[in-house]
């Protein structure tokens, strides 16, 4: 699956550059496949909140990754900046995580075994096709603005899961029923002071290259004595 989802990334880049795509207009092309993407959130998460399948503690689309796919198809239609910004360093420092470490358990004959790559694959998707066909370049201030997006993300669902017993965000007081890097920090509540500062270490990452391009730049630009 994760080969498939490079596939179909580096497809769409190709795709997209073929359109002449812009940081300011969406094209036909991204607005088709991010309304495709809409119709699939809303269709495969809509049939789990409808009675006898409703839990309100594991069926809410509230983890992170079921947010970042709605940003990803936003930030394709809207171009705001800061949903760009929320795309990259969640899409490639927090929701990578699903890919690497699937909590799904359906098998692939199962409609929620596609549903479930492909709205996670479309994630990473959005995020390669945005930093490369439109350019993006994150920033220090974009860095904060990511942080304090996880930081809000993480209140809220920290208040949902203890008022449900529910584990969205996966910052509750269980874990999920597969293998995961939550297994390695340790008990609840403790391991939530792992977690905070280790998601702003993992969103600082994305911004080393960045930095080090950047001072390559100024270096190479500086006059000769």
């Amino acid at each position: 699956m994760l080969v498939g989802i490079a596939a179909i990334a580096w497809t769409w880049i190709a795709v997209g550059k073929h359109t002449r795509p812009d940081a300011t207009t969406p094209t036909a092309f991204e607005k088709r496949i991010a309304y495709l993407n809409l119709l699939i959130w809303i269709a495969s998460h809509g049939w789990w909140q409808l009675p006898p399948r409703f839990d309100p503690a594991l069926t809410l689309p509230l983890q992170m990754c079921h947010l970042t796919s709605l940003v990803a198809s936003f930030a394709l239609l809207t171009r705001r900046r800061a949903l760009r910004t929320v795309l990259y360093f969640w899409g490639f420092g927090l929701c990578t995580q699903a890919l690497l470490t699937p909590s799904i358990t359906d098998p692939p004959t199962s409609v929620w075994f596609w549903a479930f790559w492909f709205l996670h694959g479309f994630v990473m998707a959005a995020a390669v096709y945005d930093l490369i066909a439109l350019g993006y370049r994150p920033t220090w201030r974009g860095y904060g603005i990511a942080c304090a997006a996880s930081m809000a993300y993480f209140m809220f669902a920290l208040t949902i899961n203890l008022m449900l017993g529910s584990n969205y965000g996966f910052v509750g007081d269980s874990k999920p029923g597969t293998p995961s890097i939550v297994d390695l920090l340790g008990p609840w509540p403790q391991r939530l002071l792992i977690i905070v500062p280790l998601t702003a270490g993992v969103l600082a990452l994305l911004m080393v290259p960045w930095a080090l391009l950047s001072f390559l730049q100024r270096a190479t630009r500086r006059p000769q004595p």
